[in-house]
């Protein structure tokens, strides 16, 4: 439940582990100037603790500001260094419009849905790994 004044406290910062290796960063309030420092700490220290694979989840945030959106975009650079990323769950289409018209939708993927969302953070095969469906077959000559 957000508080009183609509802005977020560390009680509504909530992190969770979804499936292979994911943290969903969930967000409740308003992610501004007040906020935004908080929230840079909390992912701050999930990245240093190893979570290289993020998604922030504003389905209950009712207002982000240029200062909340500076704070996922230094999230990503720190993510990209350690060849991690980030996926923002959005499914306001006005606050989607807004990642739009900064272009941070170009940086990272803001997703409506967590199906979605989900779809950007697969592990990664190895570019020498062959797909599930070409293991094991033979090259070289027929006979």
């Amino acid at each position: 439940m957000a508080n009183p004044t609509g802005r977020m406290s560390d009680s509504q910062i909530k992190t969770s582990d979804l499936d292979r290796g994911v943290t969903r960063v969930h967000l409740v309030g308003e992610v501004d100037i007040a906020t935004a420092e908080r929230l840079q700490r909390a992912l701050d220290d999930l990245i240093r603790d190893g979570h290289t694979r993020l998604l922030v989840d504003l389905t209950e945030v009712s207002f982000i500001d240029s200062t909340g959106l500076g704070v996922l975009l230094h999230t990503v650079k720190q993510l990209r260094r350690r060849r991690g990323r980030l996926v923002v769950l959005c499914p306001d289409p006005t606050m989607r419009a807004l990642f739009e018209l900064v272009g941070h939708n170009l940086l990272f993927p803001v997703d409506e849905t967590l199906e979605k969302a989900l779809t950007h953070l697969r592990p990664h095969r190895s570019r020498f790994e062959a797909p599930a469906g070409k293991r094991g077959m033979q090259t070289g000559r027929r006979s």
